[in-house]
């Protein structure tokens, strides 16, 4: 009976994470913005991978620009954005393997824009795949649902920017995911 309840219990934990997983997306949720350190930001979600990338033994390699401008964003969404691709970086790199995060500003003819580059030297996402990755339920695991990266983007456009898988980038995968300084301070 003891393991017929904790069958049941696990059960239900995974249809909790499916909901609220699918109510998250599906809701069109406001944004709570604020003047947010992008370095800040990324390095808590990477706090929150860091056992499990000892654990892999897996290097992380930071590369933080000089000077950064605070992002008008919300804190809680973009933390949940790296930590979906930080997760996947993980999940895709062997044991021994190495994550590389990035934070630079980009200056083009539409304004300012920080740029985060989440790379790693995994398993390759296939060119015709990196459309389709972003889609609702698509998913390569077999423990997941397939609403991590669609939720990602649905939240990276809330904020007008983008994410996307660099073409270029061997070995592994390269996230790249731009934030406007719209007023930055």
């Amino acid at each position: 009976e003891k393991e017929h309840l904790s069958l049941s219990q696990e059960g239900i934990v995974q249809m909790e994470k499916f909901i609220k997983d699918l109510l998250d997306f599906t809701r069109a949720s406001e944004l709570n913005l604020d003047r947010f350190s992008i370095e800040q930001i990324l390095d808590e979600s990477i706090k929150t991978v860091a056992d499990s990338l000892e654990l892999k033994k897996i290097a992380l390699e930071k590369d933080y620009g000089r000077g950064l401008p605070k992002a008008l964003v919300d804190g809680d969404k973009m933390r949940q954005v790296f930590l979906n691709v930080l997760r996947n970086a993980y999940e895709a790199t062997e044991e021994g393997g190495r994550i590389k995060v990035s934070i630079s500003l980009l200056k083009d003819e539409s304004g300012k824009k920080v740029k985060i580059e989440i790379a790693d030297n995994g398993c390759a996402i296939p060119p015709e795949k990196r459309e389709i990755i972003f889609e609702p339920f698509y998913t390569t695991k077999s423990s997941g649902i397939g609403l991590g990266l669609a939720n990602a983007r649905k939240i990276i456009e809330q904020h007008k920017g983008s994410i996307k898988v660099k073409d270029d980038f061997k070995p592994g995968a390269c996230f790249e995911i731009l934030i406007p300084c719209e007023g930055e301070r």
